[in-house]
C-alpha cells in the first residue's frame, strides 16, 4: 500500500471529481526522464535547473578527465528528479491555490479518491481527527516548513 495526497481544486468543496491524488512515492519516469518529466507536470523552473545541470554534466563527460564526474551529476540529477518529482508537483499545487485535503493509504489512486470521498462525505468530524499528525508535518508545517528538500514559505 502506498499513501496518496489528495489535493482540492481552489474554491471547490471537498470531494470533488477535479482533485488531484498524488502518489507519495518514488516517480520511476522521472529518473528515466527528468526534464520530460518535469516539463510534462509543468515544473518549468525545476525544468529548466535540471536541463542546465544536465548540460554541464554533458560538458563534463565529453571531457576525458571529468568523465565519471559527469555521469555521476547526470544520474544525481535524477535520482533527485525521481525522489523529490512529486514533492516538487504538491509544492506548485500548493503555490498555485490548490489546498491540500487529506493524506490516504491505499493500494491504487482511484481507491484513494474512494476512501477521501467516503471519509469527506460520511463523516467530517473524523476526518479531521486523522490529521493532526499530517498537520504537525510536512505538509501543513510553520512558517518555514518544507516539502521533502524543497523548503516552502507559507504565509
Amino acid at each position: 500500500m502506498s499513501s496518496y495526497l489528495v489535493f482540492a481544486r481552489p474554491g471547490t468543496a471537498v470531494p470533488d471529481e477535479g482533485s488531484v491524488v498524488l502518489n507519495d512515492s518514488f516517480a520511476p519516469l522521472a529518473f528515466a526522464f527528468p526534464v520530460f518529466w518535469l516539463l510534462f507536470n509543468r515544473l518549468w523552473l525545476e525544468a529548466l535547473s535540471a536541463i542546465l545541470i544536465l548540460g554541464v554534466a554533458l560538458l563534463m563527460v565529453a571531457s576525458a578527465s571529468f568523465y565519471w564526474p559527469g555521469v555521476v551529476l547526470g544520474l544525481a540529477v535524477s535520482l533527485i528528479t525521481g525522489l523529490e518529482g512529486r514533492n516538487w508537483r504538491a509544492s506548485a499545487l500548493l503555490r498555485r491555490g490548490w489546498r491540500f485535503a487529506d493524506l490516504v493509504e491505499a493500494g491504487d489512486a482511484e481507491t484513494a479518491f474512494d476512501i477521501h470521498t467516503a471519509r469527506a462525505g460520511a463523516a467530517p468530524e473524523q476526518s479531521r481527527r486523522l490529521r493532526p499528525a499530517l498537520q504537525a508535518g510536512r505538509m501543513e508545517a510553520g512558517a518555514n516548513g518544507a516539502i521533502g528538500l524543497v523548503p516552502v514559505e507559507r504565509t
